[in-house]
């Protein structure tokens, strides 16, 4: 091996252990949602809501089990690819669906205060509520980040 693939060695390990960082964060906070709404039905007042209710519970619940299968996924592929010297495929991999995952938590978050405001106060006060929650999550998900440039220096501290 020479010292250039052994710099590329190095870089992708680096990688693959941030990746995995930002993913335990993700997952935590994606189970605690998702154990959140699978308690749901079991409270008595779920038996009142009407049926569109229960649909957009539905979406929220099956988007939360969704998400929590594609932060394995990296895990999965990684050991599926284990010893092959695939480390460039894994981290790819890892970095689409690390990106997919904090669009889909950053929407599933807003998406469940909608549903928790519109069963208390009605659809009206949920469009307004959760469709505000969206649009920050969008700005701050996906503007916010194309707006970041990189430095040549950092400042200086004072």
């Amino acid at each position: 091996m020479t010292a250039g693939n052994e710099g590329d060695a190095k870089a992708l390990h680096r990688k693959w252990n941030e990746l995995l960082q930002e993913m335990r964060v993700t997952q935590t906070g994606a189970q605690i949602l998702a154990a959140f709404l699978v308690v749901l039905p079991f409270q008595a007042r779920f038996e009142t809501l009407e049926h569109p209710d229960k649909i957009f519970y539905i979406v929220l619940l099956v988007a939360a089990a969704l998400l929590i299968i594609l932060l394995v996924l990296p895990v999965a592929v990684h050991r599926h690819l284990f010893g092959q010297e695939l480390k460039a495929t894994t981290v790819h991999i890892g970095h689409i669906v690390a990106k997919i995952v904090v669009l889909g938590v950053g929407f599933l978050i807003p998406g469940c205060v909608w549903f928790v405001v519109q069963v208390l106060e009605g659809w009206q006060a949920g469009v307004y509520v959760g469709g505000g929650l969206m649009a920050i999550a969008f700005f701050l998900l996906v503007v916010v980040p194309r707006l970041v440039t990189r430095r040549k220096s950092l400042p200086q501290q004072t």
